[in-house]
């Protein structure tokens, strides 16, 4: 929107965007793979678009109203700001217990869940085999946490769009759901130049990221090791998107990418400041090809090291640096890379 102003929407229609589609196309081989007989969409025009490129016109397709977005009522298309200024008193109480307060005209996130919850029921009572339902963030992070078994606060369940939400089922009983994946475990070039400029990476951060992604793929070249090079080459490029944030910019980085549902990448990423005990290979990659680099420039472990270790003030950043140095030498020998950095 002009401004990048919020505003709140539900049930006004906007088409898919070409990064929707895209994502719509890839969930196809998704859904070919469980055998999904059965896609149920929301006939939201997105929604019902969505649909359509997931299933290649393989799939059934079926609309159903009660799986449309939570409605924002009286709210629908004006900004936050102006929903603070004309109802000041129920802003706030919706704040303060959003899963029972409605907007005025419009639904509670607990009416708008049990009504989905109906409808999933409805659904999986009148269809055999496996079942897509194509919804909407909203009333699926609602039902995730008032019938899912999410009992943490709604907006930390990562529901993001094109996301997936699985339902394991007993017959028609849901014992528990796993929100959070995708398709796909990486984001695209594209998506990866978004993330810079939704956190304000410097250019000579994205500079250094770059060249890390460059020694990770030599390092996996020379010592031949066996990898998913796309994620590794992925947690390379975002591993410093959060750098602003100081030295908590791992977890940072690590949250945004858990939101949009890359828990593998973020996996990764939260680990390359500090390896953590049981680390994958695409983590050990990331820490090492990390340490080879001062900024885009290569340099070896023990210039690196060096130069940290001349930044120790106390007994405690030493034995940090200790552990960093001891883990990076541990990297070398476990995948027999002496002398190949």
């Amino acid at each position: 929107m002009p401004g990048n102003e919020k505003r709140c929407y539900s049930s006004t229609e906007y088409p898919l965007s070409a990064r929707g589609e895209k994502q719509a196309r890839q969930l196809r081989s998704w859904a070919q793979e469980r055998g999904i007989s059965l896609i149920a969409a929301s006939p939201s025009e997105r929604c019902v678009k969505t649909a359509e490129l997931m299933s290649g016109g393989k799939i059934e397709i079926i609309a159903d109203e009660a799986l449309r977005e939570v409605s924002v009522g009286r709210w629908e298309g004006l900004s936050f700001a102006e929903i603070r200024e004309r109802w000041p008193e129920l802003y706030e109480a919706r704040g303060e217990n959003m899963s029972s307060v409605a907007p005025p005209g419009g639904e509670s996130f607990l009416r708008a869940s049990e009504r989905f919850d109906d409808a999933l029921k409805s659904i999986m009572e009148s269809n055999d085999g496996n079942i897509a339902i194509v919804s909407h963030s909203g009333v699926i992070r609602g039902w995730l946490h008032h019938y899912g078994g999410h009992d943490e606060d709604m907006f930390s369940i990562p529901v993001p769009c094109a996301s997936i939400a699985s339902l394991m089922c007993d017959g028609n009983t849901i014992n528990r759901a796993i929100a959070g994946t995708r398709a796909v475990l990486t984001p695209g070039d594209d998506e990866i130049e978004e993330y810079y400029r939704r956190c304000k990476t410097p250019e000579e951060v994205i500079a250094h990221c770059r060249a890390v992604a460059h020694g990770a793929e030599r390092i996996v070249e020379q010592g031949e090791i066996s990898c998913n090079r796309e994620l590794l080459r992925a947690a390379c490029l975002l591993h410093d998107m959060c750098r602003a944030d100081g030295k908590s910019h791992p977890e940072s980085a690590a949250h945004i990418l858990t939101m949009d549902a890359y828990p593998a990448l973020a996996s990764i990423v939260a680990g390359h400041h500090d390896l953590p005990r049981r680390a994958s290979t695409e983590t050990d990659l990331l820490y090492l090809s990390d340490k080879l680099y001062s900024g885009a420039q290569r340099v070896t472990i023990d210039e690196r090291f060096a130069r940290s270790r001349a930044k120790c003030k106390d007994e405690e950043a030493l034995k940090k640096w200790s552990q960093r140095y001891a883990a990076v030498r541990g990297i070398v020998e476990r995948y027999h890379l002496e002398g190949q950095l």
